[in-house]
């Protein structure tokens, strides 16, 4: 049976990711400079792979992107990468952050090729509700893989630093001031986003389905996470609270998005998230 165009895209795009982040891995853990040069040409590459599939996928026919879960994920993934390579460049001592993003982006990817027989829905609510909706959530958990990112590092390094290892990965991973603050910076773009794209959530459920239960696992988890962002945000300006705990409240955090995720791909929703 011949292979589709789409079909072949997403496989590639995906074989892209993943060689990324094998070679990111390969850098983060032996230190590799050529590892590390060959994984950002292989992001790069994964995106212009993607954005293809993207515009190939749209031609065929498929639901415009963000207008169910499967290209909700679609999107994400993408964003998810191009914020890191906007942030590496930026900051060339964030690329070893590729080796927890790029793995990230392959599975938000991968989940969006489960499962594409979803209907649309009705065009009031598309028009007036979903795109902001949507969009919201989209970018707020990109800021929130990117404070994912500098948590995991941050908890990584500062180990390592406790236990007096000073070479090899300690050398590799940036500072912990610069952790700490992408991290910050990150949920504080993301959370306001987040809350907008609960409320946003909420209005819509009721406005498609008035007889809905109040409150779904998936709902639980975004209300988790938005606990959670709320506390780590609070207790930085309030108390002072940084460091440790604030990565391991950013990491429960992130993981609680990303479960609303997994929560919709299970549901086969055609909706928001």
């Amino acid at each position: 049976m011949p292979v589709s165009p789409v079909a072949a895209l997403f496989v590639l795009t995906g074989l892209g990711y993943a060689t990324a982040s094998a070679l990111y891995l390969a850098r983060l853990a032996r230190g590799s400079q050529g590892a590390g040069r060959h994984a950002a040409r292989a992001l790069v590459a994964s995106v212009v792979l993607h954005l293809v599939y993207l515009a190939v996928d749209r031609l065929s026919g498929a639901i415009p992107p963000m207008r169910d879960i499967h290209q909700t994920l679609t999107v994400l993934s993408l964003g998810v990468v191009v914020a890191f390579l906007v942030a590496s460049a930026r900051k060339p001592t964030l690329e070893i952050l590729g080796a927890f993003l790029a793995p990230v982006t392959l599975l938000f990817f991968l989940g969006s090729g489960l499962g594409r027989s979803v209907a649309e829905v009705s065009p009031g609510v598309r028009t007036l509700l979903l795109p902001i909706h949507v969009g919201v959530c989209v970018l707020g958990i990109v800021a929130f893989a990117l404070a994912f990112a500098a948590a995991v590092a941050y908890v990584l390094q500062e180990r390592l630093l406790r236990r007096k290892q000073l070479g090899g990965l300690f050398e590799r991973l940036p500072p912990l001031d610069v952790l700490d603050a992408l991290s910050f910076r990150s949920v504080s773009v993301g959370f306001p986003l987040l809350t907008l794209g609960i409320v946003t959530g909420a209005f819509w459920t009721l406005r498609i389905h008035p007889d809905a239960p109040p409150l779904t696992a998936t709902h639980a988890f975004a209300l988790v996470a938005w606990v959670l962002f709320a506390g780590v945000l609070t207790l930085r300006v309030a108390a002072g609270w940084r460091g440790r705990r604030a990565a391991f409240g950013t990491i429960l955090g992130f993981l609680s998005a990303s479960a609303v995720l997994v929560g919709y791909v299970i549901r086969g929703a055609g909706g928001a998230l």
